[in-house]
């Protein structure tokens, strides 16, 4: 997900933000932001939000599904992901054990995300939005 780090930069620079700053708002340390922005690491699910909803921009525009970030559009509030996954599967009907055997997702980790126990890691968010065809904002709960 190495285009997670430029699209980063692009906001930054379109900001006028350090790294500093930008760490400071996002309540994370500078030594971490560093990291992703140097593409060594990727942000957890719960850094990722933060950046989407400090940016307004698109969560496909900073995994590098989209080109443009659509930081002029309202985007609803990033809902609970295991609710939000077990809705959307509902609503399409299938199944959580359908879902688990065909995304290749183990039961325990699924299970946990039902559960709110653990949240996903960004590859996997993009493995859950690839796999259900729809983008990361939906998956999100962030658009219809």
């Amino acid at each position: 997900m190495s285009k997670l780090s430029e699209q980063l930069l692009e906001l930054m620079n379109e900001d006028g933000l350090t790294q500093k700053t930008l760490a400071d708002k996002l309540n994370t340390s500078r030594p971490k932001l560093s990291l992703y922005l140097n593409n060594k690491a990727l942000p957890t699910f719960e850094v990722f939000v933060r950046l989407v909803e400090f940016f307004n921009c698109s969560a496909d525009f900073l995994i590098g599904n989209k080109d443009y970030p659509e930081r002029n559009r309202k985007y609803a509030p990033v809902k609970p992901f295991g609710a939000r996954l077990k809705s959307i599967l509902k609503e399409r009907g299938v199944s959580q054990y359908e879902f688990q055997k065909s995304a290749n997702i183990s039961w325990s980790v699924l299970h946990n995300w039902f559960n709110g126990k653990s949240l996903p890691s960004l590859d996997n968010l993009k493995k859950v939005a690839e796999h259900l065809e729809c983008s990361v904002d939906f998956i999100l709960g962030r658009e219809s």
